[in-house]
């Protein structure tokens, strides 16, 4: 039932491992969106949708997946706009450095130089099944006749599946209900263009990005049509909206080559992948409670040498988030697990997972150097809302276009990926979307104070950040923020009183530490409510340029696109 012009989001399933958002009541909507603020902008930063594990380790046999009909189908026809797709009975292209800037649609800067999802269609397929299935929608593949055929059905390994795409709908369908239903914050018909207050071209109020993942991009297609079912109108396909050409105009989707890329950590920072790479169990399992997760998986009949096998060797970041990883995609399809793998297991194996990743993001040069370009783009956008006129705030083609922090955009066209023309160079925008992964929301949340969380984030994790001007603008509690330390970045003579900041993860407020103190945030919807002064202030130490990004990493490293 998903995709419905005029149906209702659809009901999570039973066995729903999606992130949790705020039910939008009277009570909250009167407590959290009091008359006396107004909403500036909000900036979304979201994990993708339930998908098959990264990697299969753990188990004796190969398994498929077989929830993918409806993402397969999407994936091809967005394959088709950007003019990337190549039939599945084709051979896929061997890299080739000579065919870059070749019209051949199978050769690009990254396919001359390895192979993606993103390239091919519908994507890398590891084998190609019958249409036999269990009820789990799992089945063996380890036999040679299981592999004559290919099923529409099949998933490939990190693909987005039909579930993922569902819960993406939903937090579309969140979005719209409370920036356009409840606030009227965007434009209610993406489509209209006719001038007047809130309305205008939808893209002059919404700047979308995505790392360039089919599983991210594929997700971000499904928030918005959540947002705006049935929309465009010429992409409605008996019961969901297609991922065309026609789409792609509407919505305007930006991403960016890998070594531009600021929506995950910086991996061509040597003084910050160092810190990362070759993490070992050894030291964290002397803490009693992550000892006993290695003992109680290690021990397991079922997995348990395989298990061993892996948290012996070396990994980025974390030993324990490939393990979680693999026995949580099963349970968010309603497949089954071994009968010796319990939840508490699972949610263990998170915690785990999450302690290792804490411990090393809680540094500031860590943060710094993996992060900072993220917390600057966020806090650029967020400034320039800031200082926009009464007349910019509701009248979309006097908004200036974005700054820097849109440098080495790409935008998903019809017809290829390249550089946005002029006229589509996004402007100021209400609301910011930002389509990620797991090790971007969870470092990302830590930066915000979000230091006590205890779990790995789940599936269509949201972090939000929601610019309000006070409207009365009288608090003589405020601290003046002349003196406050503030991002390079932002202007010095950029006027921020009365002004605020709230930073929401899912369902939770964050409390960023430097608003706790008394002045410092407002006085009436209390500390989690910082001063735009505060929170520069807050992330100052954080957010680097590229000269001072140049001397602190020492070397940097070459990063394949």
């Amino acid at each position: 039932m998903a995709f419905q012009m005029t149906a209702p989001s659809p009901d999570p399933p039973p066995f729903s491992q999606a992130a949790p958002l705020p039910k939008l009541t009277p009570e909250y909507m009167d407590k959290m969106y009091p008359a006396y603020l107004e909403l500036v902008q909000a900036q979304v930063i979201f994990r993708h949708g339930e998908r098959t594990p990264l990697k299969m380790r753990l188990r004796n046999q190969q398994q498929a997946w077989l929830f993918c009909q409806r993402a397969n189908f999407l994936h091809s026809e967005f394959m088709k706009a950007i003019n990337k797709f190549i039939p599945r009975e084709e051979t896929m292209p061997v890299p080739n450095l000579q065919m870059i800037g070749s019209k051949d649609a199978r050769y690009t800067e990254k396919t001359a130089i390895r192979k993606s999802g993103l390239e091919y269609e519908p994507a890398k397929w590891l084998a190609r099944l019958t249409a036999a299935s269990e009820d789990s929608g799992m089945v063996d593949i380890s036999k040679k006749k299981e592999r004559k055929a290919w099923d529409p059905k099949t998933c490939d390994i990190g693909q987005l599946s039909d579930i993922g795409l569902d819960t993406l709908y939903r937090t579309g369908a969140f979005l719209r209900s409370l920036y356009i239903d409840k606030l009227g914050f965007v434009p209610i018909d993406p489509e209209s263009t006719s001038a007047g207050k809130n309305n205008g071209k939808l893209s002059d109020w919404l700047y979308i990005r995505s790392t360039d993942y089919s599983r991210v991009i594929q997700s971000t297609h499904a928030l918005l049509v959540g947002m705006y079912p049935g929309h465009p109108r010429s992409a409605w396909n008996n019961g969901w909206t297609t991922f065309n050409a026609d789409f792609l105009r509407l919505f305007p989707i930006y991403t960016r080559l890998i070594k531009n890329e600021t929506l995950h950590g910086n991996e061509a920072c040597y003084n910050f992948v160092k810190h990362f790479i070759d993490a070992t169990v050894t030291e964290d399992n002397k803490l009693k409670w992550i000892n006993d997760v290695y003992r109680q998986i290690t021990n397991l009949q079922s997995i348990g040498k395989r298990a061993k096998e892996m948290l012996s060797r070396p990994h980025f970041a974390s030993n324990y988030l490939p393990l979680h990883d693999e026995l949580l995609s099963p349970v968010a399809h309603g497949g089954k697990l071994p009968d010796d793998v319990s939840m508490d297991l699972i949610e263990s194996l998170g915690a785990a997972a999450y302690y290792q990743w804490n411990k090393r993001i809680q540094f500031q040069q860590d943060q710094r150097l993996g992060f900072g370009r993220l917390v600057d783009d966020i806090v650029q956008t967020m400034a320039q809302a800031a200082a926009l006129s009464d007349e910019q705030l509701t009248d979309s083609s006097r908004r200036p276009v974005l700054g820097a922090q849109t440098k080495g955009d790409l935008v998903l066209a019809p017809g290829g990926i390249r550089e946005p023309h002029k006229d589509e160079m996004p402007r100021v925008p209400r609301l910011a979307l930002y389509g990620t992964h797991d090790i971007t929301v969870t470092p990302m949340s830590i930066i915000m104070g979000g230091q006590n969380l205890y779990r790995w984030l789940p599936f269509a994790s949201t972090l939000t950040f929601e610019l309000f001007k006070d409207r009365n603008n009288n608090n003589s509690n405020v601290q003046e923020a002349f003196d406050l330390p503030r991002p390079v970045t932002v202007p010095r003579d950029l006027k921020t009183k009365g002004y605020y900041v709230r930073v929401r993860l899912n369902d939770q407020v964050l409390q960023v530490p430097a608003c706790e103190v008394p002045g410092k945030h407002h006085p009436q919807m209390g500390s989690s409510m910082c001063t735009l002064a505060a929170f520069f202030e807050h992330l100052e130490p954080v957010i680097v340029t590229e000269k001072q990004l140049e001397k602190e990493c020492g070397t940097m490293l070459v990063v394949e696109d």
